[in-house]
Protein backbone atom coordinates (compact mmCIF):
# COMPACT_ATOMS: atom_id res chain seq x y z
CA UNK A 1 0.00 0.00 0.00
CA UNK A 2 1.54 3.07 -0.98
CA UNK A 3 1.66 6.60 1.29
CA UNK A 4 -1.34 8.46 0.66
CA UNK A 5 -3.89 6.18 -0.22
CA UNK A 6 -7.00 5.36 1.85
CA UNK A 7 -5.39 2.82 4.45
CA UNK A 8 -2.35 5.46 5.10
CA UNK A 9 -2.63 8.10 7.69
CA UNK A 10 -0.79 9.48 10.43
CA UNK A 11 -2.81 8.05 12.87
CA UNK A 12 -2.24 4.52 11.40
CA UNK A 13 1.34 5.51 11.63
CA UNK A 14 1.12 5.81 15.45
CA UNK A 15 1.26 9.38 15.73
CA UNK A 16 -2.41 10.90 16.86
CA UNK A 17 -2.64 14.89 16.26
CA UNK A 18 -6.04 14.55 18.12
CA UNK A 19 -4.48 13.56 20.92
CA UNK A 20 -1.53 16.15 21.10
CA UNK A 21 -4.31 18.62 20.79
CA UNK A 22 -6.58 17.20 23.61
CA UNK A 23 -3.10 17.14 25.82
CA UNK A 24 -2.51 21.33 25.14
CA UNK A 25 -6.20 21.89 25.76
CA UNK A 26 -5.76 19.90 29.04
CA UNK A 27 -3.13 22.30 30.17
CA UNK A 28 -3.32 25.13 28.78
CA UNK A 29 -4.83 27.32 31.38
CA UNK A 30 -2.11 25.85 33.53
CA UNK A 31 0.33 27.56 31.46
CA UNK A 32 -1.23 31.09 31.15
CA UNK A 33 -1.49 31.14 34.83
CA UNK A 34 2.26 31.91 34.56
CA UNK A 35 2.11 34.65 32.05
CA UNK A 36 2.57 38.46 33.17
CA UNK A 37 2.86 41.26 31.07
CA UNK A 38 6.40 40.68 30.11
CA UNK A 39 4.92 37.51 27.76
CA UNK A 40 3.63 39.20 24.51
CA UNK A 41 2.89 36.15 22.51
CA UNK A 42 -0.26 33.80 22.71
CA UNK A 43 0.35 30.47 23.38
CA UNK A 44 0.38 28.54 20.24
CA UNK A 45 2.69 30.46 18.60
CA UNK A 46 5.78 29.46 16.56
CA UNK A 47 8.27 30.57 19.45
CA UNK A 48 7.48 32.69 23.07
CA UNK A 49 8.20 36.56 22.92
CA UNK A 50 8.96 37.89 26.22
CA UNK A 51 9.69 41.48 27.17
CA UNK A 52 13.33 42.14 28.81
CA UNK A 53 13.47 45.53 30.07
CA UNK A 54 14.66 47.05 33.16
CA UNK A 55 18.32 46.06 32.45
CA UNK A 56 21.37 48.49 31.48
CA UNK A 57 24.26 45.72 30.90
CA UNK A 58 21.72 42.75 30.65
CA UNK A 59 23.27 39.18 30.76
CA UNK A 60 21.36 36.48 29.23
CA UNK A 61 21.45 33.03 31.49
CA UNK A 62 20.05 29.84 29.58
CA UNK A 63 20.48 26.24 30.29
CA UNK A 64 18.79 22.84 29.52
CA UNK A 65 18.57 19.43 31.00
CA UNK A 66 16.63 16.10 31.83
CA UNK A 67 15.35 14.47 34.59
CA UNK A 68 16.64 11.48 33.76
CA UNK A 69 15.29 7.75 34.29
CA UNK A 70 13.49 9.19 37.20
CA UNK A 71 10.68 9.34 34.77
CA UNK A 72 10.67 5.13 35.31
CA UNK A 73 9.79 5.96 38.62
CA UNK A 74 7.05 8.68 37.86
CA UNK A 75 6.15 5.86 35.13
CA UNK A 76 5.75 2.67 37.94
CA UNK A 77 4.05 4.91 40.44
CA UNK A 78 1.46 6.55 37.63
CA UNK A 79 2.76 9.71 39.54
CA UNK A 80 4.12 12.73 37.09
CA UNK A 81 3.52 15.98 38.09
CA UNK A 82 6.32 15.75 40.55
CA UNK A 83 8.54 15.14 37.26
CA UNK A 84 7.18 18.78 35.75
CA UNK A 85 8.18 20.41 39.16
CA UNK A 86 11.44 18.64 39.16
CA UNK A 87 12.53 19.75 36.13
CA UNK A 88 11.42 23.42 36.53
CA UNK A 89 13.22 23.11 39.76
CA UNK A 90 16.34 22.00 38.35
CA UNK A 91 17.22 24.25 35.58
CA UNK A 92 16.46 27.29 37.62
CA UNK A 93 18.87 26.54 40.04
CA UNK A 94 21.42 26.34 37.12
CA UNK A 95 20.11 29.95 36.40
CA UNK A 96 20.61 31.10 39.64
CA UNK A 97 24.09 29.49 40.12
CA UNK A 98 25.50 32.30 37.79
CA UNK A 99 23.66 35.37 39.30
CA UNK A 100 20.96 35.65 37.37
CA UNK A 101 17.15 35.44 37.93
CA UNK A 102 15.56 32.90 35.90
CA UNK A 103 12.57 34.47 34.02
CA UNK A 104 11.24 31.99 31.31
CA UNK A 105 11.21 28.51 31.05
CA UNK A 106 10.08 26.03 28.20
CA UNK A 107 9.46 22.21 28.16
CA UNK A 108 9.93 18.84 25.73
CA UNK A 109 8.06 15.94 26.52
CA UNK A 110 8.30 13.28 23.95
CA UNK A 111 6.28 10.10 24.67
CA UNK A 112 5.91 6.68 22.10
CA UNK A 113 2.30 7.11 22.28
CA UNK A 114 0.78 10.18 23.87
CA UNK A 115 -1.36 10.02 27.03
CA UNK A 116 -3.11 13.63 26.57
CA UNK A 117 -3.59 12.91 30.64
CA UNK A 118 -0.15 12.04 31.49
CA UNK A 119 1.60 14.47 29.71
CA UNK A 120 -0.87 17.29 31.24
CA UNK A 121 -0.23 16.39 34.56
CA UNK A 122 4.03 16.71 33.59
CA UNK A 123 3.24 20.14 32.25
CA UNK A 124 0.84 21.12 35.03
CA UNK A 125 3.13 20.18 37.55
CA UNK A 126 5.93 22.29 35.84
CA UNK A 127 3.26 25.45 35.32
CA UNK A 128 2.52 25.40 39.37
CA UNK A 129 6.50 25.35 40.05
CA UNK A 130 6.70 28.09 37.56
CA UNK A 131 4.09 29.90 39.36
CA UNK A 132 6.10 29.40 42.61
CA UNK A 133 9.62 30.69 41.35
CA UNK A 134 7.54 33.89 39.45
CA UNK A 135 8.67 31.94 35.68
CA UNK A 136 6.73 32.30 32.73
CA UNK A 137 5.96 29.09 30.75
CA UNK A 138 6.12 30.83 27.57
CA UNK A 139 6.01 27.67 25.23
CA UNK A 140 6.76 23.73 24.62
CA UNK A 141 6.47 20.94 22.64
CA UNK A 142 4.33 17.33 22.66
CA UNK A 143 5.89 14.71 20.23
CA UNK A 144 4.85 11.49 19.61
CA UNK A 145 7.55 8.83 18.37
CA UNK A 146 6.54 5.44 18.10
CA UNK A 147 9.25 3.69 16.73
CA UNK A 148 11.66 5.51 18.98
CA UNK A 149 9.77 5.51 22.40
CA UNK A 150 7.85 2.04 23.47
CA UNK A 151 4.06 2.59 24.68
CA UNK A 152 4.10 4.38 28.03
CA UNK A 153 8.01 5.41 27.73
CA UNK A 154 8.42 9.19 27.33
CA UNK A 155 11.33 12.11 28.30
CA UNK A 156 10.98 15.36 29.66
CA UNK A 157 13.40 17.81 29.06
CA UNK A 158 13.27 21.66 30.10
CA UNK A 159 14.42 24.90 29.22
CA UNK A 160 15.74 28.00 31.67
CA UNK A 161 16.53 31.46 30.49
CA UNK A 162 17.08 34.13 33.07
CA UNK A 163 19.00 37.24 33.18
CA UNK A 164 21.10 39.95 35.48
CA UNK A 165 23.12 42.78 34.77
CA UNK A 166 27.16 42.20 33.67
CA UNK A 167 28.40 43.44 37.25
CA UNK A 168 25.93 40.53 38.80
CA UNK A 169 27.52 37.47 37.20
CA UNK A 170 29.19 35.17 39.86
CA UNK A 171 31.96 33.03 38.58
CA UNK A 172 33.96 32.05 41.41
CA UNK A 173 36.53 34.55 39.89
CA UNK A 174 36.16 36.37 43.65
CA UNK A 175 36.46 33.16 45.59
CA UNK A 176 39.52 33.99 47.89
CA UNK A 177 41.33 30.65 50.18
CA UNK A 178 39.65 31.03 53.67
CA UNK A 179 36.15 31.56 52.27
CA UNK A 180 33.46 29.76 53.88
CA UNK A 181 30.66 27.20 51.81
CA UNK A 182 27.41 27.01 52.63
CA UNK A 183 25.15 24.22 52.17
CA UNK A 184 21.53 24.39 51.26
CA UNK A 185 19.62 21.06 52.52
CA UNK A 186 18.18 19.01 49.33
CA UNK A 187 14.97 17.02 49.61
CA UNK A 188 16.38 13.64 49.16
CA UNK A 189 17.90 12.04 45.18
CA UNK A 190 16.85 15.56 43.26
CA UNK A 191 16.95 14.62 39.73
CA UNK A 192 20.37 12.60 39.92
CA UNK A 193 21.46 8.99 39.96
CA UNK A 194 18.52 7.21 39.63
CA UNK A 195 19.91 4.45 37.21
CA UNK A 196 21.71 3.31 40.47
CA UNK A 197 18.71 3.67 42.48
CA UNK A 198 16.61 2.13 41.07
CA UNK A 199 18.80 -0.84 40.36
CA UNK A 200 20.03 -1.14 43.81
CA UNK A 201 16.02 -1.61 44.72
CA UNK A 202 15.78 -3.85 41.76
CA UNK A 203 18.52 -6.22 42.61
CA UNK A 204 17.17 -6.33 46.45
CA UNK A 205 13.71 -6.93 45.35
CA UNK A 206 12.26 -4.11 46.85
CA UNK A 207 9.02 -2.76 45.27
CA UNK A 208 8.55 1.09 44.76
CA UNK A 209 5.11 0.60 46.85
CA UNK A 210 7.32 -0.65 50.10
CA UNK A 211 7.72 1.53 53.25
CA UNK A 212 10.77 0.25 54.83
CA UNK A 213 11.49 0.32 58.71
CA UNK A 214 12.66 3.81 59.60
CA UNK A 215 10.63 5.49 56.86
CA UNK A 216 7.25 7.15 57.59
CA UNK A 217 6.06 6.87 53.53
CA UNK A 218 6.86 4.22 50.26
CA UNK A 219 9.99 4.11 48.74
CA UNK A 220 7.91 5.28 45.84
CA UNK A 221 7.23 8.55 47.10
CA UNK A 222 10.55 9.37 48.89
CA UNK A 223 12.22 8.47 44.97
CA UNK A 224 9.50 11.49 43.55
CA UNK A 225 9.97 13.79 45.97
CA UNK A 226 10.45 16.77 43.73
CA UNK A 227 13.97 18.49 43.18
CA UNK A 228 14.26 21.65 45.55
CA UNK A 229 14.47 25.50 44.00
CA UNK A 230 16.60 27.77 45.77
CA UNK A 231 15.32 31.13 43.97
CA UNK A 232 13.64 32.61 47.24
CA UNK A 233 16.75 32.07 49.83
CA UNK A 234 19.26 32.99 46.96
CA UNK A 235 17.50 35.72 45.56
CA UNK A 236 17.39 37.49 49.03
CA UNK A 237 21.01 36.71 49.98
CA UNK A 238 22.44 38.24 47.02
CA UNK A 239 20.38 41.79 48.47
CA UNK A 240 22.42 40.84 51.86
CA UNK A 241 26.20 39.85 51.29
CA UNK A 242 28.76 39.56 48.61
CA UNK A 243 28.23 35.98 47.08
CA UNK A 244 31.56 35.09 45.44
CA UNK A 245 30.71 31.37 44.38
CA UNK A 246 27.41 29.36 44.11
CA UNK A 247 27.06 25.84 42.78
CA UNK A 248 23.90 23.44 42.00
CA UNK A 249 24.92 20.03 43.25
CA UNK A 250 23.43 17.64 40.37
CA UNK A 251 25.17 15.01 38.58
CA UNK A 252 28.59 14.41 40.11
CA UNK A 253 27.77 15.26 43.25
CA UNK A 254 29.91 17.48 45.61
CA UNK A 255 33.47 16.43 44.22
CA UNK A 256 32.24 17.15 40.56
CA UNK A 257 30.09 20.60 40.96
CA UNK A 258 31.55 22.59 43.75
CA UNK A 259 34.75 23.11 42.12
CA UNK A 260 33.31 24.78 39.24
CA UNK A 261 32.26 27.73 41.79
CA UNK A 262 35.73 28.11 42.78
CA UNK A 263 37.49 29.70 40.38
CA UNK A 264 40.49 27.67 40.22
CA UNK A 265 40.85 26.84 44.58
CA UNK A 266 39.77 23.80 46.56
CA UNK A 267 37.38 23.15 49.33
CA UNK A 268 37.33 21.19 52.70
CA UNK A 269 34.63 19.99 53.53
CA UNK A 270 33.65 18.30 56.49
CA UNK A 271 30.71 15.36 55.77
CA UNK A 272 29.40 15.83 59.33
CA UNK A 273 28.38 19.30 59.19
CA UNK A 274 24.69 18.53 57.38
CA UNK A 275 22.07 16.14 57.93
CA UNK A 276 21.68 13.37 55.24
CA UNK A 277 18.39 12.39 53.89
CA UNK A 278 17.78 8.25 55.04
CA UNK A 279 17.17 7.17 51.32
CA UNK A 280 20.69 7.79 51.12
CA UNK A 281 21.56 5.46 53.90
CA UNK A 282 19.38 3.09 52.52
CA UNK A 283 20.97 3.16 48.71
CA UNK A 284 24.16 2.85 50.55
CA UNK A 285 23.82 -0.37 52.77
CA UNK A 286 21.06 -2.32 49.98
CA UNK A 287 23.89 -1.82 47.08
CA UNK A 288 27.08 -2.20 49.51
CA UNK A 289 28.00 1.29 47.42
CA UNK A 290 31.65 2.71 48.49
CA UNK A 291 31.51 5.81 50.06
CA UNK A 292 33.62 7.26 47.29
CA UNK A 293 30.94 6.17 44.47
CA UNK A 294 27.89 7.69 46.91
CA UNK A 295 29.70 11.44 46.92
CA UNK A 296 30.24 10.80 42.90
CA UNK A 297 26.99 10.10 42.35
CA UNK A 298 24.22 11.66 44.95
CA UNK A 299 23.51 14.94 46.38
CA UNK A 300 24.16 13.32 49.69
CA UNK A 301 21.80 15.95 51.38
CA UNK A 302 23.23 19.10 49.90
CA UNK A 303 21.32 20.52 47.53
CA UNK A 304 22.95 24.04 46.60
CA UNK A 305 26.69 25.48 47.59
CA UNK A 306 27.22 29.21 48.44
CA UNK A 307 30.80 30.82 49.06
CA UNK A 308 31.05 33.91 50.76
CA UNK A 309 33.57 35.68 53.01
CA UNK A 310 34.32 34.66 56.79
CA UNK A 311 33.14 37.79 58.12
CA UNK A 312 29.45 37.71 56.56
CA UNK A 313 28.91 33.87 57.40
CA UNK A 314 26.37 34.93 60.18
CA UNK A 315 24.62 36.79 58.21
CA UNK A 316 24.38 34.42 54.84
CA UNK A 317 23.41 32.20 57.22
CA UNK A 318 20.31 33.57 59.10
CA UNK A 319 19.50 34.73 55.48
CA UNK A 320 19.69 31.37 53.93
CA UNK A 321 17.89 29.34 56.80
CA UNK A 322 13.74 29.56 56.68
CA UNK A 323 10.62 27.29 57.26
CA UNK A 324 12.68 24.63 58.60
CA UNK A 325 15.52 24.49 55.96
CA UNK A 326 18.70 24.91 57.90
CA UNK A 327 21.73 25.91 55.72
CA UNK A 328 25.01 24.97 57.51
CA UNK A 329 28.51 25.67 57.39
CA UNK A 330 30.01 22.63 55.27
CA UNK A 331 33.43 23.68 54.60
CA UNK A 332 36.35 26.15 53.93
CA UNK A 333 37.96 27.33 50.31
CA UNK A 334 42.05 26.43 50.45
CA UNK A 335 44.50 26.98 47.33
CA UNK A 336 45.11 23.51 47.19
CA UNK A 337 42.07 22.65 44.22
CA UNK A 338 40.01 19.97 44.75
CA UNK A 339 37.44 18.59 47.05
CA UNK A 340 38.61 16.74 50.11
CA UNK A 341 36.15 15.52 52.79
CA UNK A 342 37.85 15.34 56.41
Amino acid sequence: MTEGSPGSSYEAAGVSIERGDRATQMMRAAVEATHGPEVISPLGGFAGLYALSDYKEPVLASTIDGVGTKVLVAKEMNSFASIGADIVNHCANDVLATGARPLLFLDYVASGRLEPENIAEVVRGAAEACRALEVSLVGGETAEMPGLYGDGDFDVVGVCVGACERGEVVTGERVEAGDAVIGLPSSGLHTNGYTLARKVLEDAEISYSETPEGFDRPLGEIYLEPHRAYARELLALRGSVEVRGMAHITGGGLPGNLPRALGGLGVRLDASAWEEPAVFGLIRALGEVSEEEMRRVFNLGVGFCVVVSEAELEEALAVLSWAGRHARRIGQVVAEPGVAFV
